[in-house]
């Protein structure tokens, strides 16, 4: 990853349900944390419950509220796009995705365990983007199509 080459594009609106932590990147935090938000949204089949609520079919993992930047304290929400008038499912927030700027970034093909952590850890270390990172909200996508993470930038 020497040089950013994806576009800067205008997101569309949208509102995600699912379920919300407080974490960070400090050791024992988000690498204990996220992966059992993951764990409670399968086995208590949040998937099946929002099968109606659902505006379209990416699994969204919602990055949002930084204290700062990739060091500090931020909300971490796991869940499905759906429309912002949905009644919250017993356990589930709800946040609103604001139009904003950014870029997509495809990651390769492989286990999600694997291969998000590692581009998360290339973005922190690439030498152009934390210099372009506003911080806003950013999300990663889960679909058939394989997986691609939005960070919002100039």
């Amino acid at each position: 990853m020497p040089e950013v080459t994806e576009p800067l594009v205008k997101t569309a609106s949208f509102s995600v349900m699912g379920l919300r932590i407080r974490t960070s990147n400090a050791p024992g935090e988000a690498d204990i944390h996220i992966p059992k938000v993951y764990s409670r949204f399968y086995k208590e089949d949040f998937p099946k419950q929002m099968e109606l609520l659902r505006k379209f079919d990416p699994l969204f993992a919602v990055y949002f509220n930084y204290a700062s930047d990739e060091t500090g304290a931020y909300d971490f929400l796991l869940g499905y796009a759906v429309d912002s008038k949905t009644k919250l499912l017993p356990g589930m927030e709800m946040v609103h995705v604001g139009t904003q700027n950014g870029r997509y970034f495809h990651i390769q093909p492989g286990a999600p365990e694997e291969v998000v952590p590692k581009f998360w850890a290339e973005i922190w270390n690439h030498p152009e983007i934390p210099k372009i990172r506003t911080y806003q909200m950013d999300w990663e996508e889960y679909s058939e199509a394989g997986i691609r993470v939005f960070l919002s930038t100039k």
